[in-house]
């Protein structure tokens, strides 16, 4: 991503835009751990440590998981160890769907989601699953952190039970495949790819004249082993870290989505924060923002540099006008068919 890290902290929207003030500000370029901002907090005698599950579907190697252990030191620390959050990778707790549906329980704290799973809950989400939405990362970035309607947007899950802490920086989507490269939509035609469990998703191959085959991400590799699917879309941290390479050895720059992840917390957890741990939550989520930024740019350069000795066949200068121009009537569809989806696309086009 070429942008200035700065621009990354501007107008965030945490989830204390929606206290009951229902305003938001933007933080600066630093977040300083001011004692005007969010105090650090002395730990009282006798304070009984509560521990929060954070739920994530990944390896410990992935620059998520890492700043996700920096935020709960972080957290427990500002709040005089009256906090701790335990994460748990790999889908411990479940695939994303179910992490979700935990959250929103109260059964654990807080989770990592992909954006497909708060549009099962809320249309407004929907329009980020859209095939080539947004024009290339840039644009994704300053539409989620400086569009007023984001506001709007994270404010609708919390009739749901869970409030949108913060967005994370996901990378760019492309295919891989197992026997041959992906060059233009052309060859999209009959393969079984694996999907996110999302409608838009099931769509967009069906206009690619592929099939899709939704699963978790768990799932995966086997169905990629054993035939089941003829390969995937995802991001390069998770093709590498995954080792979805060792199957699927045709990687192909399509970089047909670019889609969020989502920070989310169980509604009544963060409302049962006092108002200065609540500051400092949403002062880290802010620096979090930054930091997954930061180290995503850079383990996809180290990571796809230790295929060169691997097997795989990395394809660029993909013709991916032929994937825009295959899929560009689901955005029609969509936005014909739901007045939330067109509101927030309508916004993304706005902005420059």
């Amino acid at each position: 991503m070429k942008r200035k890290l700065w621009a990354l902290l501007m107008a965030v929207v945490t989830v204390g835009s929606f206290t009951a003030c229902g305003s938001s500000t933007s933080a600066p370029a630093t977040v300083a751990k001011t004692e005007a901002a969010a105090p650090e907090a002395a730990k009282p005698e006798n304070v009984k440590t509560q521990t929060w599950r954070m739920a994530f579907n990944q390896t410990e190697a992935h620059p998520q998981y890492r700043v996700m252990q920096e935020f709960s030191d972080s957290f427990k620390e500002r709040t005089g160890g009256k906090y701790e959050i335990k994460l748990f990778p790999n889908e411990t707790l479940g695939n994303q769907r179910e992490t979700l549906e935990q959250v929103q329980a109260g059964t654990i704290e807080m989770s990592i989601v992909n954006n497909t799973h708060p549009g099962s809950v809320s249309d407004y989400f929907k329009t980020f699953d859209i095939p080539f939405v947004f024009n290339d990362i840039d644009h994704a970035i300053k539409f989620m952190l400086e569009s007023p309607v984001m506001e709007e947007v994270k404010k609708d899950t919390e009739q749901y039970g869970f409030n949108i802490a913060t967005y994370l920086p996901a990378g760019v989507r492309s295919m891989y495949t197992v026997k041959a490269p992906i060059k233009s939509a052309a060859d999209m035609k009959s393969l079984k790819i694996r999907t996110m469990e999302s409608d838009t998703y099931v769509k967009m191959m069906t206009y690619l004249g592929g099939n899709a085959t939704p699963m978790a991400m768990g799932e995966l590799y086997t169905a990629i082993q054993s035939g089941v699917v003829d390969g995937a879309e995802n991001n390069e941290i998770t093709y590498v870290n995954s080792k979805h390479y060792e199957v699927a050895p045709y990687w192909s720059e399509t970089k047909h989505l670019i889609v969020p992840d989502w920070l989310i917390i169980n509604h009544d957890t963060f409302e049962s924060l006092t108002d200065e741990e609540k500051a400092i939550f949403n002062e880290e989520a802010a620096i979090a923002v930054e930091k997954v930024a930061k180290l995503w740019d850079e383990d996809v350069e180290k990571l796809m540099a230790t295929l060169a000795d691997k097997k795989v066949t990395i394809t660029t200068g993909v013709d991916t006008e032929s994937f825009r121009q295959a899929v560009l009537p689901l955005h029609e569809e969509l936005t014909n068919a739901n007045e939330k989806i067109k509101k927030v696309y309508d916004a993304v086009q706005a902005v420059k």
